[in-house]
């Protein structure tokens, strides 16, 4: 069961786990049975969590006959974050042309000064207000836009590329480590006169929470 002192969210993050590694549909009364020790939610709670995300999109429900029956595939989830992050990649390039004509204009009302009457500054003074308000709205538009694209940084190729190096890098990182670990294992062995029981108490004592029992070393990565 899982921590009762979790946040909201966390609780969503787990039922929506649970729905789609189950692979199936589920109605409404399953749910309401399996959820609370899923999520460590009360009964009660159960239709207001699905319906939170079914609201945000996360999980999917169709009434069959009676009843509701309520799912969540990851290739759907996966498609939905793919479209979502294409469409903010247009919108942050809307928004990136639209600053940048924003900021051509304002230089150029900026650098005609001088050049009018005072009725002309007046009305000139008037237009660059006007754009500097447009380019905040816009510069808000387009911070609003970078936080919502790296939402679904998980389902952006390139992000998902760089994550597996990262990871593969510190797989070896690991491994050669182990390696070097294991040297020194022969090495205390040889210097400890062959004293198993010596070697096996100072792996338990380094190693803590990592070693192994039954391989009497370091646990498998």
């Amino acid at each position: 069961m899982a921590p009762k002192n979790l946040p909201p969210q966390a609780k969503q993050s787990l039922i929506v786990n649970y729905i789609q590694n189950s692979l199936t549909v589920h109605t409404l009364k399953e749910l309401e049975k399996t959820l609370p020790s899923v999520a460590s939610i009360n009964g009660m709670q159960v239709k207001d969590y699905l319906q939170a995300l079914t609201d945000e999109g996360k999980i999917r429900v169709e009434k069959i006959g009676s009843g509701n029956w309520y799912w969540s595939f990851l290739s759907e989830e996966k498609k939905s974050r793919i479209d979502a992050l294409a469409k903010l990649t247009v919108e942050k390039k809307k928004l990136d042309d639209a600053a940048r004509e924003l900021c051509d204009k304002l230089a150029l009302a900026t650098g005609a000064g001088g050049e009018h009457d005072d009725e002309g500054n007046a009305a000139q003074e008037d237009v660059r207000a006007g754009l500097v308000a447009e380019q905040a709205q816009l510069t808000e538009d387009l911070h609003t836009c970078k936080a919502e694209l790296l939402r679904y940084r998980d389902a952006d190729p390139a992000e998902v590329l760089l994550k597996k190096q990262q990871a593969l890098a510190l797989k070896q990182k690991a491994e050669l480590w182990t390696d070097n670990v294991a040297i020194l294992e022969q090495w205390l062995c040889h210097a400890l006169g062959g004293d198993y029981e010596k070697l096996d108490a100072i792996k338990r004592s380094c190693y803590g929470d990592e070693y192994d029992v039954e391989a009497q070393g370091l646990k498998e990565l």
